[in-house]
């Protein structure tokens, strides 16, 4: 048993004593007794007992119905009223107040027990409850979301502090108001209304979700887009005793999703280009390849006749790529007339031919700009293309480049699916374009090929025939050597030292004449010979730095002790650098020239200078006084012409010098100078 504190209430003091006296016995504790309701109220405030039991009756202003409400609504205390009897006005007033219990004086001691007992469960319940529905109730008007309830008849029993800001009613205006009132719901697109959600959901009996573009109009008119659903509330027999909607703002979720729309549309565009674009490729890939492997194979058999190879590369081109129609057309050197030459035909596409057929370029003078400005057309107006040209499938027509530019064009007529990009276009063009400088380069290829075996098989005999020219011409000679130095012995063994036989002396003058002429003669062959071996060959030469003045002093001192020839040198005034130079063709060069002037003038001397100009070293060579006065009166008349051969000879050397070989006349003399381009390491 639960020990309460009570207050008792009465204004009889024996009836009071005797209640005090029943509490004391069962337990409980008597905090005081007040004789009248000011007095009761002042002691229930400051002591808070756990029970009150009341009189009704009691003296003063103030009876103990109207304390006993003061009590129940200001301080939450249970009252337990004590009545001997009452009027019906009384008593209909104290059961107003939600009383506790009652007691008919007098009453038993486990009447009171029970009474109190009951009571005070009763308190511990409906304070419980209380605190519940406080929670509740807080919890509600805590939450972020707006919450509105209503009762089962959809008038509105609960708005939160959120339902208050959306709505724009506050709960003492919208207690008891009709929900579709304060709910005021419409479609954001349309601006129809919307079914009130809370009504919908008390009819079906289930939860109804808001559509997806709802804005609630507040009271100040403001849209709001809210979203959310509504739901019956039921007891816990499953009965619908009210509905609740529970909704909030989605501004910030309808822009959100608005930029992931925009978001998902440009990713959808982006995907899609990208599609696209990847599709694209992959077919330029495809047709790559494709063109690649017919480029390998049409590279592979350029030989033939031309146009037997162009009329099998359109074929090859049109059943790779399964054009109906192809042709290939080439301008004159004049650029002014195009003719076809070749075309390819897929089962009678065209029944009409174009070989050898003409057109005039300037009369189609912007179809030609085009294809001279290395441009393809892709499927031109009818009216652009020459009439040859025009058909009525899709057209294709690409630029021939040669070294020079466009030499030409190839046209194809595609079958009735998508034309072709520019990539395809300048694939082809560029396909048949090198297609046919590779032909004409293979052409080219045989042709020195056959140039080059044509040379050898020349230097072949050439070699042969100075092989056998050697032979022919040197046995003669040697012969006749032989049967000149007899002739010799013999001329000798005739001479008597002490008598001069006129006879024997002309034929001694007659032997060296024929002497002299043989030796003519037989260096006139060698240097033939030396002439076809030097013309022969091309391999490279090593070079050497060398101080050229120095050089030339020792190797003429050696020329003039092995040959008798007498050579005087002036060297040039200024400095000479060392030149890079390839010693044993320049010693054979100088022999050769002092050879040639030698034999032109024997009896003369080699007048030999060296000097620069224009970055070049010179050695100048004649016989002679020429540019002394009176030159021509003291020296004999000589003859300065050299022959052909011995000058081709040194030419030919100075080329291996990369040098030159020039001849001037000067007052009879002849004048060689040899240009040699000053090169250093």
């Amino acid at each position: 048993m639960r020990v309460a504190r009570i207050l008792v209430v009465e204004d009889e003091s024996v009836v009071a004593w005797h209640v005090q006296e029943a509490l004391q016995t069962l337990g409980h504790q008597v905090i005081a007794i007040a004789t009248s309701a000011r007095q009761a109220i002042q002691i229930a405030t400051d002591q808070r007992p756990d029970l009150v039991l009341m009189d009704i009756c009691l003296q003063g202003k103030n009876d103990g119905v109207s304390a006993a409400e003061y009590l129940y609504l200001n301080l939450n205390l249970p009252v337990v009223y004590l009545t001997a009897h009452a009027d019906e006005y009384t008593l209909k007033r104290a059961t107003e107040t939600s009383p506790f219990g009652y007691l008919i004086k007098p009453f038993q001691e486990a009447d009171l027990h029970t009474t109190i007992q009951v009571a005070l469960r009763r308190h511990q319940m409906e304070v419980a409850l209380k605190d519940t529905q406080q929670w509740y109730a807080t919890t509600l008007v805590s939450i972020g979301d707006a919450t509105i309830a209503t009762d089962i008849d959809g008038f509105i029993t609960f708005m939160n502090p959120a339902a208050e800001f959306f709505t724009g009613w506050t709960q003492e205006q919208a207690l008891g108001e009709f929900a579709g009132r304060v709910l005021d719901l419409i479609d954001d697109e349309t601006g129809g209304a919307i079914d009130n959600p809370i009504l919908a959901a008390l009819c079906q009996g289930d939860t109804i979700t808001l559509p997806a573009r709802a804005v609630l109009r507040s009271r100040d008119g403001t849209n709001r887009p809210v979203g959310d659903s509504a739901s019956p509330i039921r007891n816990r027999d499953g009965e619908i005793i009210g509905g609740v909607m529970v909704f909030q703002d989605m501004s910030d979720r309808r822009q959100r999703e608005s930029s992931l729309d925009a978001q998902r549309q440009i990713l959808e565009t982006t995907q899609s280009l990208l599609c696209a674009q990847l599709k694209e490729r992959t077919e330029q890939l495809q047709f790559a390849i494709a063109v690649d492997r017919l480029r390998q194979w049409i590279f592979n058999q350029c030989d033939g006749d031309r146009t037997e190879f162009l009329q099998w590369m359109l074929q090859e081109i049109g059943q790779a790529l399964k054009i109906d129609y192809s042709w290939i057309a080439f301008h004159d050197r004049a650029a002014a007339i195009s003719t076809v030459v070749a075309e390819f035909n897929l089962a009678e596409a065209e029944p009409r031919s174009m070989i050898r057929r003409a057109i005039e370029i300037a009369k189609f003078s912007p179809f030609y700009l085009r294809l001279f400005q290395r441009q393809c057309w892709i499927c031109p107006a009818v009216e652009i293309l020459p009439p040859l040209y025009a058909a009525s499938a899709q057209v294709i027509v690409c630029p021939i480049q040669g070294e020079q530019g466009t030499i030409g064009e190839v046209g194809i007529v595609l079958p009735d699916y998508p034309c072709w990009s520019g990539f395809q276009a300048d694939a082809i063009s560029q396909l048949v374009s090198q297609a046919i400088r590779t032909y004409q380069s293979s052409r080219q290829n045989q042709a020195a090929q056959t140039k080059i075996a044509e040379l050898q098989h020349l230097k072949t005999l050439q070699d042969d025939f100075i092989e056998a020219l050697s032979h022919e011409l040197r046995t003669p000679l040697t012969n006749m050597r032989m049967a000149i130095e007899l002739m010799q012995r013999m001329v000798t063994s005739l001479k008597d030292p002490e008598v001069l036989d006129p006879q024997v002396q002309r034929l001694d003058q007659y032997l060296k004449i024929l002497q002299q002429e043989w030796h003519e003669e037989f260096s006139l062959v060698n240097d033939l010979l030396a002439f076809q071996n030097a013309s022969g060959a091309s391999e490279a030469i090593p070079l050497s730095e060398v101080r050229i003045q120095d050089w030339l002093t020792i190797a003429v001192e050696r020329f003039s002790a092995q040959t008798a020839i007498s050579i005087q040198i002036e060297f040039a005034s200024e400095p000479i650098p060392k030149v890079l130079i390839h010693l044993p063709t320049l010693e054979k060069t100088l022999i050769q020239l002092f050879t040639h002037l030698n034999h032109a003038n024997p009896e003369l001397p080699i007048q030999l200078r060296t000097f620069a100009d224009s970055g070049n070293f010179c050695i100048s060579a004649n016989c002679g006084l020429a540019e002394e006065p009176n030159a021509e009166e003291t020296l004999p008349r000589r003859k300065q012409n050299v022959s052909n051969l011995r000058l081709a000879l040194l030419r030919r050397y100075a080329i291996d010098l990369n040098a030159t070989v020039t001849v001037e006349q000067r007052s009879g003399n002849t004048v060689l100078t040899l240009n040699l381009p000053i090169r250093t390491a």
